[in-house]
């Protein structure tokens, strides 16, 4: 029995649990978690329905049978063609094997336009939001995702050291995002997981920049927040370097953000609460003097998503256990002047954690 198949015996018992009727995957992470199948979301019906009893089929474009066959395990795929009613044809099938009464549970990421055509068709159905089923099935991180994780991180990793090397003054943000997503396919990624940050000097200071046209200049501060998607599966890290010397303001201020995310990693064990880490760190920035320049969560989940669950914040009551994946990522953020961030993804074991990212945390220094 394929891993595919394990996931769907374990979610068919939990709607089974739930009384729902069954489940309406979109194009999503979790269709690809669950079958074994990747494909982007479109204007045209694409699903599978798991049924709480049955057996699994799809709902797809006349043009996707192929590619279902050659990646996934299920048999049954129902295809329609651009010249018919994808909606009479979902209603056929659903009708023929008694799946038109009672609740689905229905992929968190599926486009509003498709849900209400189905609520039309499907006046006597109930239609409810997938949310903590998939999440709790997707928390822990098996080995084999644990690994693809790692490769993708020692891309990362290595795409830091690369900008270390090749960064100079004039160069634009958008120049830099270039050859760091090219560097990214050189080594086996199929893109970035995210679109890549790149923020240099007062850009820096905004968490969330939109990497732009402005170009670096002696002594600012060079901010990459980025990851790539390998096999499937993220990867996700922060790094601040500066071009040439900087201010012992700046020099300050990494050192305390450095310190925070090093006291992040230390606490991560299994059995505590996600706040714990997060308080932990936002405590020690506070006492340094930075506490109202830190405007953000401490961490999030990665895996087939770059955002999932667990999320570090100061009042998650979630409990760490071995297996879990996610970011501890301090920032302290000076508008107008400058940023830094440090962000590593970790691993929880089974008495700490593996970070999964190793690329120096000291203030890398770019000789120019």
């Amino acid at each position: 029995m394929s891993i595919y198949q394990q996931r769907i015996e374990q979610i068919t018992r939990m709607l089974d649990e739930q009384s729902l009727l069954g489940m309406l995957l979109f194009p999503s992470p979790n269709m690809y978690y669950l079958t074994g199948f990747q494909s982007h979301p479109g204007e045209r019906l694409f699903l599978v329905v798991i049924p709480a009893e049955g057996t699994p089929f799809f709902i797809a474009p006349q043009m996707f049978g192929a590619h279902i066959k050659g990646e996934s395990w299920i048999e049954e795929i129902i295809l329609w063609g651009d010249d018919d009613d994808p909606y009479e044809v979902l209603l056929n099938v659903l009708t023929e094997k008694g799946l038109t009464k009672g609740a689905f549970a229905v992929d968190d990421t599926m486009w509003a336009v498709q849900l209400l055509n189905m609520m039309n068709i499907l006046p006597e159905a109930k239609f409810v939001q997938l949310g903590d089923l998939m999440s709790t099935l997707r928390l822990r991180k098996s080995a084999d995702e644990i690994a693809k994780i790692l490769d993708s991180g020692k891309i990362v990793d290595e795409i830091v050291g690369v900008i270390h090397q090749v960064a100079k003054p004039g160069m634009s943000e958008m120049e830099i995002v270039a050859i760091m997503e090219q560097e990214m396919k050189k080594r086996g990624a199929s893109g970035p997981s995210f679109p890549t940050i790149v923020a240099t000097g007062p850009n820096a200071a905004l968490p969330h920049h939109s990497t732009g046209e402005r170009r670096i200049q002696e002594g600012e501060f060079l901010l990459m927040d980025f990851g790539a998607l390998y096999k499937g599966y993220c990867s996700d890290t922060t790094r601040t370097l500066c071009l040439g010397q900087p201010s012992e303001k700046m020099r300050q201020v990494h050192n305390i953000v450095r310190e925070a995310q090093e006291i992040g990693v230390q606490i991560v064990r299994p059995g505590i609460k996600a706040c714990e880490v997060d308080q932990a760190v936002r405590q020690y920035i506070a006492n340094k003097g930075y506490g109202e320049y830190y405007t953000h969560r401490t961490g999030h989940g990665l895996g087939l998503e770059v955002h999932e669950e667990p999320f570090i914040t100061g009042v998650s009551e979630s409990i760490l256990e071995a297996g879990m994946v996610f970011s501890i990522e301090p920032g302290i953020y000076i508008e107008g002047e400058f940023g830094v961030r440090i962000e590593d993804i970790v691993v929880v074991t089974d008495n700490g954690c593996q970070r999964v990212n190793n690329s120096p945390h000291e203030l890398m220094i770019i000789d120019i």
